[in-house]
């Protein structure tokens, strides 16, 4: 006695539509890596249109990136990168002692010029010197303040403001030493 199979056949008609599903979704579902530069925290927007208050020279600090890479204060005195960070934390601390720094934080200002063939790492490296000169500066005025030693590091932290005593010092950082840079670029 022979028995015969019947043939049985798979039926592919949704097969389509599941692979059609499958593409959907790893198409929502995947993030696509994008190229990130740095953040900058912009002003938030003003409600009334308000005139600068001008600035006295002596508060205003001049860090030039000439297309050489070269860094000039003032314009005309040379400096090396390893000093960017106490040049801007003297700057910030002076309160009017020296007639060449700033009078005080709140009206201090950092002008980072540069040029359109100077490096792109050696820019975000100066910058970077010149907020933590900053961030120096700050921690050695909470240090004063509050008798408590802080480090850079923790000044960068408040930002986050993740408890209540963290919203405070960061706001009263921002009172005491707003970080005020202005950069520029020239096309020469």
């Amino acid at each position: 006695m022979s028995l015969k199979r019947e043939k049985t056949t798979v039926n592919a008609s949704s097969m389509a539509d599941i692979a059609f599903l499958l593409l959907i979704f790893f198409l929502v579902s995947t993030q696509i890596a994008t190229e990130k530069g740095f953040s900058i925290s912009l002003p938030p927007k003003e409600e009334q249109k308000q005139e600068p208050t001008p600035a006295l020279d002596r508060d205003v600090l001049r860090i030039t990136i000439n297309s050489e890479n070269k860094i000039l204060i003032e314009a005309n005195k040379n400096a090396t990168i390893l000093e960017i960070k106490n040049l801007v934390k003297t700057h910030l601390m002076n309160y009017g002692k020296d007639a060449n720094y700033s009078q005080n934080p709140q009206k201090a200002i950092v002008v980072l010029s540069s040029q359109r063939q100077t490096n792109y790492n050696f820019y975000i490296e100066v910058l970077d010197k010149i907020k933590a000169g900053y961030n120096e500066a700050r921690a050695n005025f909470l240090t004063k303040k509050r008798g408590v030693k802080y480090n850079s590091i923790e000044v960068i932290d408040f930002a986050l403001q993740k408890t209540q005593e963290e919203k405070e010092l960061y706001q009263l950082l921002q009172k005491e030493f707003p970080i005020a840079i202005l950069e520029q670029h020239r096309t020469l």
